[in-house]
């Protein structure tokens, strides 16, 4: 039998340095167990993910019933902790009795039995915690582990009632959505390559071309989704790309023939590879031509665009190695359409990516919009005289979004068309931002 549990400490420690993301880490340890039943591959990745995004929830409830502090323990204590707490309190399916005697069993194993006698205690002591109706949480950011500068900075600059449902939607996981590739069906015949699949896909909130997953599902390994049929993508990012072309549509009428589209961060191609869909290759009527490529600056985040155009059979978009810090003077007023979903903090997608609020520190947004601006201050020479700026962030501060808007008309002198604001929690998408602006 797997030690599955084992498994788990072991990645929560190596996240523990700080040298990789836990993303990362799980994903390397399910390839390396894949011989595992699923039900055991399952369980890691539940166990992995939820010791880290409950982690403050969970220390709170530890302090509560342990004279030592979470933060002074050993390193391997603290996890073997934060794990067994996370079964206890939220894995109902998890005996408590296995639960409590397993992490007495890794306490041992770890060499450290002089501690097994304090994990047991904590241990016991958080199962009968569990057993009287759970733990009483002094605020919403506590309950629902989100760091206090971030609870605050939601409330700065989103007002306490929006901050707090943003705050809340950290409980559960987002829908899924999946972006039907129009260039090999419409939305209708993939819903029904996917009920052949047993799969029961709905419409999204989305003209067109999103199907919104059902809960649980692994889209990934769908005979449609290996096929080209659909690509992973929020809502949010289609409705970004959407907006930009048809503002370049309008504002093009019949002067350009075959538009020229440059996704100058594009890893890992959603954009681009939307953008691809929604024009056609030379020769192909099915829509307005035009010709994306997709730059970002290693080959190594190249290779998930390259694997998703060839899934997509797209033809009309080509990925390469550049840096968007770097002007390149043979792409000077080349694009009619410049994408540019910029570095940021990423609270848009906490909810989705379990450990980003904790990576994320209050100095790096400012940092972030340094960067943003290094890159728009180079790559606006790109743009065509009449040429469309795509603008987005996964994110939702006020300096990553509409200020940097703000400063994109006052700086670059680009006129804004349009923006949009979506926000977890009170929207059916993740957190995120876009503004579509013309170089007069």
């Amino acid at each position: 039998m797997a030690d599955t549990r084992g498994i788990v400490l072991e990645v929560l420690l190596e996240y523990e340095s700080g040298q990789a993301f836990l993303s990362e880490l799980i994903r390397q340890v399910l390839t390396k167990y894949a011989y595992l039943e699923e039900r055991d591959r399952a369980f890691i990745k539940t166990l992995a993910e939820g010791s880290v995004e409950k982690q403050i929830a969970l220390d709170h409830c530890i302090d509560s019933v342990s004279k030592t502090p979470v933060r002074k323990m050993k390193k391997v204590i603290r996890a073997i902790l934060r794990m067994t707490a996370y079964q206890l309190l939220f894995m109902d399916h998890v005996p408590r009795s296995a639960a409590c005697n397993e992490a007495v069993k890794l306490a041992k194993k770890k060499h450290i039995q002089g501690l097994s006698g304090f994990v047991n205690g904590v241990a016991r002591a958080l199962a009968e915690k569990s057993r009287e109706g759970g733990p009483v949480f002094p605020d919403e950011a506590t309950e629902y582990s989100c760091p206090a500068w971030i609870a605050s900075k939601l409330e700065e600059d989103h007002g306490t009632e929006k901050a707090s449902a943003m705050i809340r939607s950290m409980g559960g996981r987002p829908p899924l959505f999946l972006r039907v590739n129009l260039t090999k069906g419409g939305i209708e015949e993939v819903s029904e390559l996917l009920r052949k699949e047993g799969i029961s896909a709905e419409p999204a909130p989305f003209p067109g071309e999103a199907l919104r997953a059902p809960e649980g599902l692994s889209p990934v390994h769908s005979e449609a989704f290996l096929k080209g049929f659909y690509s992973v993508q929020d809502i949010s990012s289609m409705a970004a790309v959407k907006a930009a072309l048809e503002t370049l549509m309008q504002s093009a009428g019949e002067e350009r023939k075959a538009l020229s589209v440059l996704d100058v961060c594009a890893a890992p191609g959603g954009k681009a590879c939307y953008a691809a869909e929604l024009l056609s290759p030379e020769g192909d009527s099915r829509g307005p031509e035009g010709f994306v490529r997709a730059f970002d600056v290693s080959e190594g985040k190249l290779a998930r665009i390259r694997e998703n155009l060839e899934r997509l059979g797209l033809r009309n978009c080509r990925a390469e190695v550049r840096d968007a810090r770097s002007f390149d003077p043979a792409l000077e007023a080349s694009a009619d359409l410049l994408i540019a979903d910029l570095p940021c903090s990423g609270l848009g997608v906490m909810n989705r990516k379990v450990d980003i609020k904790y990576r994320v520190q209050p100095g790096d947004i400012l940092e972030l919009c340094k960067l943003q601006r290094e890159i728009l201050e180079n790559v606006r020479r790109y743009l065509k005289p009449g040429g469309v700026l795509l603008f987005s962030t996964c994110t939702v501060t006020r300096e990553e979004t509409v200020q940097q808007a703000e400063w994109i008309e006052d700086r670059i002198g680009l006129h804004k068309v349009t923006e949009k604001q979506f926000l977890q929690g009170i929207d059916p998408c993740d957190g995120f931002y876009y503004a579509v602006f013309i170089m007069p």
